[in-house]
């Protein structure tokens, strides 16, 4: 598949999330450290440590980049970078708050980087590969950009069903806007068949590719409206030219929909991620 094939869905893609932006900055302090339940597994099975190069791609609103800033110290390096320079501000933002200096900002598409061979230790990505038109493209150019033995750790969703969260908010929104252009309900569920994402990179050329699902079963208080937060970051942008009809239906839709899994004052959720760890030959 070339360029050329890929740049409509591209420029879709770089349109939509080029909306969502000011809504990742919005929640992204408060929930950090929900980011942070995938960020340490996914440091620590990668190997990242003081002093290293890091590469993290579809950085967002700034992680695991920031996380990886804190790891390598100001002996280490990282580029954050993002295709999309909405996103990319509030990572921008959240670093100069910390007081970051090992992070540099980089708008960067990730299945053509602007970086030359061999030039990083580690390269990661977290929930955005799935979003590539091309993704064994953006694995090779991980592979490219890698020091020989420098390792890759990409993360995906696994089922939709088996995110409570994602699930119930995919299903209300499809009741009440049905397909719109804002509204994704497939794409972030690419690579949610086990072994699916080592096989690609596999076929990128990276060596010893393997899977590991990363589950968990939060609890949350039945009278707290958790996924207010979600919601604005996944269809804000849609709910930004919803009618007063369309909020109350989409409203009623996820109240009823995660209700379903209340269980002595609590709602008892599912999250599921593959953790996808995988190498540049050695020479």
């Amino acid at each position: 598949m070339s360029q050329d094939d890929t740049a409509p869905e591209k420029e879709r893609m770089q349109r939509v999330w080029g909306r969502r932006g000011a809504y990742w900055d919005k929640h992204a302090d408060a929930l950090a450290d929900m980011a942070d339940r995938f960020n340490q597994p996914m440091l620590e099975l990668a190997g990242i440590g003081p002093g290293q190069r890091v590469l993290d791609l579809a950085s967002g609103a700034g992680e695991p980049a920031l996380s990886i800033a804190r790891t390598v110290g100001p002996s280490g390096e990282v580029y954050a970078t993002d295709i999309v320079p909405e996103m990319l501000a509030g990572a921008r933002r959240r670093a100069a708050d910390a007081g970051l200096e090992a992070i540099r900002f980089e708008i960067a598409d990730m299945e053509a980087l602007p970086f030359p061979d061999g030039r990083f230790d580690r390269v990661t990505c977290r929930f955005g590969l799935m979003f590539c038109p091309n993704p064994v493209a953006a694995l090779s150019e991980a592979r490219r950009v890698l020091a020989p033995g420098g390792r890759v750790a990409f993360m995906v969703w696994g089922p939709r069903h088996e995110s409570t969260l994602f699930d119930v908010l995919a299903s209300a929104a499809a009741v009440v806007f049905g397909e719109d252009e804002d509204i994704d309900y497939t794409t972030p569920f690419r690579f949610a068949e086990p072994g699916s994402l080592a096989a690609a990179m596999t076929q990128a050329g990276l060596a010893g590719a393997e899977e590991q699902a990363l589950q968990f079963a939060p609890r949350v208080p039945a009278d707290m409206p958790f996924w207010e937060a979600q919601v604005e970051m996944g269809i804000g942008h849609r709910l930004a030219r919803a009618t007063e009809a369309e909020r109350a239906a989409l409203d009623a839709a996820l109240r009823a929909g995660f209700g379903q899994y209340i269980k002595d004052d609590f709602y008892h959720l599912s999250v599921h991620a593959r953790l996808g760890l995988a190498a540049a030959p050695a020479g």
